[in-house]
């Protein structure tokens, strides 16, 4: 069963992805990919989609709350974005997976785009 996480929540991923909240560190070339909130301009080049995931990983006492896996899961876009030598990333609205009624995973899908310095 698939949800559309509050939008809310979106921002709330991509603060604590970029505050360094997610399990692993991103790399910085990751870190220096720019969330966006819309496409950039015409001087911008669409590198393609990526696709962030994160499931639940089972580790630790506390289960991992669905801004948690956002989380992870924005850092995996900005990860496969940053691979593609993307300067900005355009994220869609997360989807929670469910299993058993608890929240099992989260994908993240982003438009990955190249910008020149300064756009």
């Amino acid at each position: 069963m698939n949800l559309e996480a509050r939008p809310g929540m979106l921002l709330l991923a991509l603060g604590a992805c970029l505050l360094g909240c997610a399990t692993t560190s991103p790399s910085p070339e990751a870190q220096r990919v720019i969330p966006v909130s819309g496409v950039p301009g015409p001087l911008c080049q669409n590198l393609g989609t990526v696709i962030g995931e994160a499931e639940v990983s089972g580790r630790g006492s506390t289960p991992e709350t669905p801004d948690e896996l956002a989380s992870r899961a924005a850092a995996d876009a900005m990860e496969r974005a940053a691979h593609r030598g993307a300067t900005h990333i355009f994220f869609s609205p997360v989807t929670l997976r469910q299993t058993g009624g608890a929240v099992s995973g989260a994908t993240l899908t982003g438009a990955a785009f190249r910008c020149p310095p300064g756009s």
